[in-house]
């Protein structure tokens, strides 16, 4: 089965979680990284979820799940081992056009969650299509050490500038982008700091003309 890859802005939406154990504690952090507004419903927490209900984070429903938790919800994660009440859950979402994720359940997941490598605003995210998770994990191990802070400092950077940089020609845009993100500025990065190289890319934007290099490459 093929799935299509998307990145869901979950600001301000609610999210509804059954289930309060190990998978559902690493969901919730995925979750608030992601600010949305979570709520989980689970007869018993582990003592930090607890403590995100105490701190305001979360909100916390000290029973079992009920069809009337899904009113107002926007996505739906199941992280339960008991199979009635995955399918239950799942049921539920769909008769109300919700999307739902039932945890390493694939045939009853609209949506499954890939392996994630992170660095600030960066993510690359793996999936075997649900068919082997533990090779997702692997290839994010592997994957990893390639990701150095420098690009997250450089995305940070550029967050700051995007809006100037849409305002040049799309010819001195396609030279920037090139001089910007090639091996050449990454390496100086890693070498001097970002401090200087921030420095160097507000000359490139604001003064400096740069050479044409070649296409825009979809910039």
């Amino acid at each position: 089965m093929k799935y299509y890859p998307v990145y869901l802005n979950l600001k301000d939406r609610r999210v509804l979680l059954v289930g309060a154990g190990e998978i559902g504690k690493q969901k919730i952090h995925s979750l608030l990284d992601c600010q949305a507004r979570v709520h989980v419903v689970a007869p018993v927490a582990l003592p930090e979820i607890q403590e995100l209900a105490r701190d305001g984070k979360i909100e916390w429903s000290i029973r079992s799940y009920k069809t009337a938790d899904t009113e107002g919800t926007s996505l739906i994660i199941a992280a339960t081992d008991d199979p009635d009440l995955q399918k239950r859950i799942a049921a539920d979402a769909r008769s109300r056009g919700i999307w739902v994720n039932i945890v390493d359940v694939p045939p009853l997941c609209d949506f499954i969650a890939p392996a994630i490598v992170a660095r600030g605003d960066i993510q690359i995210a793996i999936s075997t299509g649900g068919a082997a998770p533990a090779l997702a994990k692997y290839l994010r191990k592997k994957l990893e050490p390639l990701i150095g802070p420098e690009y997250e400092d450089f995305v940070k950077v550029v967050e700051k500038l995007r809006p100037d940089i849409l305002k040049l020609p799309k010819e001195k845009r396609t030279s920037l982008w090139e001089r910007m993100v090639s091996d050449e500025f990454f390496n100086d990065i890693r070498r001097e700091g970002i401090v200087k190289a921030e420095a160097r890319m507000k000359e490139w934007v604001y003064h400096r003309p740069i050479k044409k290099k070649g296409g825009e490459g979809g910039q």
